[in-house]
């Protein structure tokens, strides 16, 4: 008896080191297949985790994970193939079986916090993922956030928010272009069709970009002492125009953050 309380005390000093000094993912999506899982570090660019998980149902381990921004990407095989992929699989057999893709990005940070939940706008069933992703503009109309009770990543979850917020804003304005583009061939004014139509070619339309920008800028000036600000503008920040339209982010960084920063600056300019 007095080993086996020994041995149950040892069991849960164990498992504590596992779970709670190491931190865990855990959320429930809907899938009866092998469900996978990739986590990429954002800031380095690398895999750090690839896992097959046997139902829907997950806990992962985030053992030596560094503070900062991941993306969580969950895939299944799919056994639909749509008309414009044949060839390409056709082609290119390496390519393997074709998946079905839904992802999010999300703040860690175990010093705050270590547990970590997904978080989904809706209950979906497996068919009705499926059907989404296959025919309604893809993942980008299933909203996921990675949740958890620390203070950075209540505000990462925030700015991703403000980015869906624009994203839906962006899409109706685009339908509503699409219909007018369908109006002027309807009354064969072709040539301001076409001029309306262009500016379909583009991911963001000018106007709601410009917005979005705008709104970005003031989100980071307003949490400009938070440690997410600095990793999202790398993200925002790629040329030198970009660096020019978020100066005054920029310069509102203390002086230890644009050290941090001065790399990547320097590559810009």
């Amino acid at each position: 008896m007095k080993y086996s309380f020994f041995f149950f005390l040892l069991l849960c000093v164990l498992t504590r080191c596992q779970t709670s000094d190491g931190g865990v993912l855990s959320g429930t999506l809907a899938i009866k297949q092998s469900l996978y899982i990739d986590l990429y570090n954002l800031n380095t660019g690398r895999k750090v985790l690839s896992d097959t998980l046997k139902n829907g149902n997950f806990n992962v381990g985030l053992e030596n994970f560094e503070s900062g921004v991941y993306q969580a990407v969950f895939s299944w095989d799919r056994d639909v193939v749509k008309p414009q992929e044949v060839e390409r699989f056709a082609r290119q057999p390496e390519l393997g079986v074709p998946k079905y893709y839904i992802s999010t990005t999300f703040w860690v940070d175990r010093r705050e916090s270590k547990q970590y939940n997904l978080s989904v706008d809706s209950i979906y069933k497996q068919i009705e993922l499926e059907d989404i992703l296959l025919n309604d503009g893809g993942s980008e109309s299933i909203h996921m956030l990675i949740k958890s009770d620390g203070a950075n990543n209540k505000l990462y979850n925030e700015y991703l928010k403000l980015i869906n917020h624009y994203r839906e804003k962006n899409q109706q304005h685009k339908d509503n272009l699409e219909l007018l583009v369908e109006h002027y061939r309807s009354l064969k004014l072709y040539e301001q069709a076409e001029k309306a139509n262009s500016r379909l070619n583009n991911t963001w339309l000018d106007n709601v970009k410009e917005e979005l920008i705008n709104e970005e800028i003031v989100f980071m000036k307003k949490h400009i002492e938070s440690d997410v600000i600095p990793h999202i503008y790398r993200f925002q920040v790629n040329t030198k125009e970009d660096f020019k339209r978020y100066i005054e982010v920029y310069k509102l960084f203390p002086k230890q953050t644009r050290e941090k920063l001065a790399a990547h600056v320097t590559r810009l300019l």
